[in-house]
């Protein structure tokens, strides 16, 4: 909804960390209903810095699929949802491109991240449009200072890695930097290539804070990436190659630019109000050969209000709060090279949002929450989503039972809306927005202080999903099912750790065939020990059997089939010795036993591939 102030990040007793998402106002974890996990910064620098993609492979029920190795385009889908019906913010802020609504997740480097929380489910009754599947929120680096962190790795497929952090000041008032910086010359996007496409990617994140007087505080954050990927063509000739990828001399170009700021205002005991300006700005050029010859740009201006008041009832046994917000959503969008006169304007859009939320803690061991919010599209119809969630606590027996209900619903995309040529896609403004509604159900069981599993049931159900009819997109009249469970657990001994996850996913189509790049079955497991100024990581992950569309008979009935894609398991071998309080040496090993495998047709992945780096911390 807005930038967060630092404050919210701060955690109580480590087994109840404060969370952000999941709620209008910061939480302890244990207090969300819905299915939220949080990927910590130790479980980062535990997992020897790897990309955030792999990061999120670990996270029961996401699908994460990168084809064609470091630097190309990542989905992550949710629970069987599409890649745009995934809300992505960074501190708040929304960062999906306006053109296609799907954040690329090869664009995030992990240097400037404090941790990571996922939401599962439609979350529409707080977060509004794109939340249909779930919410990522990207939690960056602040307060604490001084403190400055640097960084440098080398590797495989000529790939090096440097950063540096660096924070002044306290937890009230800071100003943080991370800059980082990452190449590598890649591997063959195409599988059947032979020519390397590479990455560059540069990013800077600055953050500040600032306690202007007593209940007046103000944050604000700027993040910028410049990524520069070179790719592989698809062959749509008809001849030998059809619906393959090829090696060729394409690139794209990605410019992304995200700013905000949050004034806090608690002028009283129990009511705070909180009001954020944020923006964001994407570019991306791409062609072949040195050309130039298609891309678009998008730009995103959102302002927001939120006031809160929190009150106790029955003697302290209730605890209450009400919230009240409100949000304007300005977009605009224009291809870089329009082909048609048609697509020559700036296409610009608008919407407008009303909701509420109230939570109720009883006898500190039962949690309710209810939110509703009606959005106000100027381009397609209103749409108003609910939320309601319950956790509760069993005292003395270790067991937490959570529950969630909820809507969702994904406006049409820019492209989808209008069309893009080059690429004679054309655009349908007849579209209807995509809804969603979701329910899921499970326990959470604490064994001693030293095992927490976790059992969940999910099922949801999306009705007029936006589906391809060549050369246009329409509204499919049938709905979309997807259930499962979600199983996941922690072990902690202090000196080691061992963490997994397991998901069992049904997602079908209207026409009741299975949904591509959803694997039926997924898996992780990670184990860590510290021995002495030594640790070590070893971590696995299974992608079962998935579908993946085909494009390499479109032309014998001019439709695409769905052809499946073997199960794959990838091993990661990470340590690193720290050589003094302030030195240590790091090293991993990707892909451990050099697995074969396809996450999409005729795309290349990564075979064993081992790292090496410094990490320098002060004071």
């Amino acid at each position: 909804m807005a930038t967060l102030p630092a404050a919210a990040q701060d955690t109580a007793p480590e087994q109840e960390p404060i969370v952000v998402t999941g709620s209008a106002l910061p939480v302890p974890a244990p207090r969300i209903g819905s299915s939220l996990t949080v990927i910590g910064n130790a479980d980062i620098v535990q997992r020897g810095d790897a990309d955030v993609i792999d990061l999120l492979r670990t996270v029961p029920g996401l699908a994460v699929s990168q084809p064609g190795g470091t630097g190309q385009l990542a989905q992550v889908r949710i629970r069987g949802a599409e890649g745009n019906h995934t809300l992505v913010l960074i501190d708040g802020i929304e960062v999906a491109p306006v053109g296609n609504g799907e954040f690329d997740f090869s664009t995030l480097l992990t240097g400037a991240i404090d941790r990571i929380e996922v939401l599962r489910g439609p979350q529409g009754g707080l977060y509004g449009s794109n939340a249909l599947g779930g919410v990522i929120n990207i939690l960056t680096r602040g307060g604490d200072g001084p403190a400055f962190e640097a960084g440098i790795e080398a590797g495989s497929f000529g790939t090096a890695m440097g950063r540096a952090a660096a924070t002044l000041g306290n937890r009230e008032t800071f100003l943080s930097a991370t800059a980082q910086y990452r190449r590598t010359d890649g591997i063959s996007a195409a599988a059947i290539g032979t020519e390397a496409d590479g990455d560059r990617n540069a990013s800077l994140t600055l953050r500040g804070g600032a306690q202007m007087a007593p209940g007046a505080r103000v944050d604000a954050l700027l993040r910028v990436v410049d990524k520069r990927t070179q790719t592989d063509g698809f062959d749509f000739s008809g001849g030998p190659l059809q619906g393959l990828a090829v090696d060729d001399g394409s690139y794209s170009n990605t410019r992304d630019i995200a700013a905000g700021a949050t004034l806090t205002l608690a002028p009283l005991e129990g009511w705070s109000t909180a009001l954020s300006a944020s923006y964001t700005f994407g570019r991306l050029t791409g062609g072949a050969d040195g050309t130039d010859f298609f891309g678009d740009r998008g730009a995103r201006i959102r302002l927001s209000a939120r006031s809160a008041y929190a009150f106790a009832s029955g003697g302290g046994d209730a605890a209450h709060s009400i919230t009240l917000f409100a949000d304007y959503e300005s977009e605009r969008y224009r291809n870089a090279f329009p082909f048609a006169p048609e697509q020559i304007p700036v296409q610009r859009r608008s919407m407008a949002g009303l909701g509420a939320e109230y939570r109720v803690d009883l006898f500190d061991q039962l949690f309710l929450r209810a939110s509703a919010r009606h959005d106000d599209n100027a381009d397609f119809a209103d749409a108003t989503t609910v939320a309601l969630t319950a956790a509760w606590q069993l005292l003395g027996t270790g067991t937490r039972l959570h529950s969630s209900f909820g809507t969702g619903v994904t406006n049409p995309t820019f492209t989808e809306q209008f069309g893009f040529n080059p690429g004679t896609f054309v655009g349908n403004p007849d579209l209807r927005p995509e809804k969603a509604r979701g329910f899921d159900i499970g326990v959470e069981q604490h064994v001693a202080d030293w095992l927490l599993l976790d059992v969940t049931w999910f099922t949801a159900t999306l009705r007029d999903e936006i589906v391809s009819l060549f050369p246009t997109v329409v509204n499919d009249a049938g709905r979309s099912r997807r259930h499962g469970v979600e199983v996941s657990g922690r072990m902690d001994l202090g000196w080691f750790g061992l963490s997994g996850s397991f998901t069992r996913l049904s997602a079908r189509d209207p026409d009741g065939t299975r949904e591509v790049r959803r694997p039926r079955r997924q898996a992780s497991l990670d184990a860590d020990a510290q021995i002495g100024a030594g640790r070590i990581a070893l971590g696995a992950v299974y992608n079962g059997r998935m579908l993946d569309t085909d494009f390499r008979n479109f032309f014998v009935d001019f439709a695409a089939a769905k052809t499946p894609l073997d199960p794959f398991v990838l091993l990661r071998l990470a340590g690193s010795w720290r050589v003094s309080d302030r030195l240590e040496v790091t090293a991993r090993v990707e892909n451990l036993l050099d697995e074969t495998y396809q996450q999409a047709i005729s795309y290349g992945a990564p075979g064993r591939a081992a790292y090496a780096g410094l990490r320098v911390v002060l004071p």
